[in-house]
């Protein structure tokens, strides 16, 4: 079991280092198409951010030193360098010539027996401490995957944390390029105002803004610092949860806890995050695929041995 920890955590680390690397390239080759210029000094002072944990990260891992610390510190700047990067990616997704999808997604949604419509009208009889605390499950998710990753470490389940963030890092990938395809501005587009007067100001709404100043933009500009989550088809949230709980399944007490806190954050994505249930519902299917495909990459090969022959006796 041990070598086979070892074996993973070494090709997940390599897969690990190059994801921000090619979400880099995509997003540079991307805003030199779409004729988006980049606000190159904000830019490099975020990333700069993320590259001293890294940079001390990598060098504690090749000389074999703090293995819990080093992960921690690697992760954690791989983590935020990522999430920068593929939010821009996501940001560049609402300038796509694709049109705007909240017709289509929401006739979907009003297919089903309940849609993301009726949910939201339907919490304006709750009171008000549970939308509060629906809220602050909601915008502390991110929070929550940090400290899923330092727990790991700290646990000693490393290969869990570095599979934990690879799934992670693919399926926003992944997810920010389906959104080129269906850029939305989510289910509060389809409500009036008085239909969610009673939720904390805000939400569902916070990313409108900046999706329709970047969209519309006669001479948009790019710059870290001013990003926001932007992203309605396929909801992030739902595959930052599922890999919270996924990370946790069979140890006691904290695997249990965790799918309620994983529960919690997916049904807040719809009167928080303003997303429509086929949201929920491709976050998770991304979620599932990327799984699949992360623990191949993992899969130690299969050695055949022949069977050692016994030499005749002399």
């Amino acid at each position: 079991m041990v070598l086979q920890d070892a074996y993973q955590i070494e090709r997940w680390q390599k897969a690990a280092l190059l994801l921000p690397c090619l979400a880099l390239v995509l997003a540079t080759g991307l805003a030199f198409v779409m004729d988006v210029s980049w606000d190159w000094g904000d830019c490099m002072k975020a990333l700069l951010a993320a590259a001293p944990p890294l940079g001390l990260g990598l060098i504690l891992i090749r000389r074999g030193k703090l293995p819990a610390f080093s992960g921690i510190l690697t992760i954690f700047g791989l983590t935020l360098s990522l999430m920068l990067v593929e939010a821009a990616i996501a940001l560049l997704g609402t300038r796509s010539p694709a049109p705007v999808a909240d017709a289509w997604l929401a006739a979907a949604d009003r297919s089903l027996p309940l849609s993301a419509m009726d949910i939201v009208q339907g919490t304006s009889h709750w009171p008000a401490w549970t939308l509060w605390a629906i809220g602050k499950v909601y915008l502390q998710t991110g929070l929550y995957l940090f400290i899923t990753l330092i727990a790991l470490h700290l646990t000693n389940r490393g290969a869990i944390a570095w599979r934990m963030f690879l799934v992670w890092g693919t399926s926003f990938l992944v997810i920010s390029l389906i959104a080129f395809a269906a850029p939305a501005l989510g289910c509060y587009s389809q409500m009036a105002a008085a239909d969610v007067a009673h939720l904390p100001g805000g939400a569902g709404r916070y990313a409108m803004r900046a999706f329709n100043e970047f969209r519309y933009a006669a001479d948009p500009v790019l710059s870290f610092d001013r990003i926001s989550g932007v992203i309605t088809f396929p909801s992030f949230h739902t595959v930052c949860a599922l890999s919270i709980a996924q990370s946790w399944h069979g140890v006691r007490i904290v695997g249990p806890l965790t799918k309620l806190l994983t529960g919690a954050i997916i049904f807040s994505c719809v009167p928080m995050g303003g997303h429509y249930l086929v949201d929920l519902a491709a976050g998770a299917a991304v979620w599932f695929a990327m799984t699949r495909i992360v623990d191949r990459l993992g899969r130690p090969a299969e050695i055949q041995v022949k069977a050692m022959v016994p030499l005749p006796a002399a």
